[in-house]
């Protein structure tokens, strides 16, 4: 399992009108954290981890069930912590760097939060 714990919530992360979380380690620029959740892997070494093979992302308490997971996570996660969590239906062309996710709702998520990727 990975575990991250959220570190930084930017003021433009969060819109309830857009079903999306971008996730980026600390290595984020000024400008991306505006817009990113901040994560800081706890336990584990992501690059020893096949993201393709995860089933579940629990951020807190709320548990969601992995839909697809696009061509490039495994390296951007590898590399600068980044994939974009879409909480709605996988779109006939999904994104590279997205995870989708069911059920379609946006978590509530805090400084503090506890990100567990299995």
């Amino acid at each position: 399992m990975l575990e991250a714990k959220v570190v930084e919530i930017g003021p433009e992360a969060i819109s309830k009108d857009d079903p999306l979380m971008i996730l980026f380690d600390e290595t984020a620029s000024v400008q991306l954290r505006r817009v990113s959740v901040v994560q800081h892997f706890i336990n584990s070494d992501i690059k020893k981890r096949d993201i393709k093979s995860l089933k579940n992302i629990q951020i807190d308490d709320q548990v969601y069930e992995i839909k697809h997971i696009g061509e490039l996570v495994q390296s951007n996660m590898e590399m600068i912590g980044h994939a974009t969590l879409f909480f709605a239906p996988v779109p006939e062309k999904p994104q590279h760097s997205g995870i989708y996710l069911e059920p379609y709702k946006l978590p509530n998520i805090s400084v503090g939060s506890v990100i567990k990727y299995y």
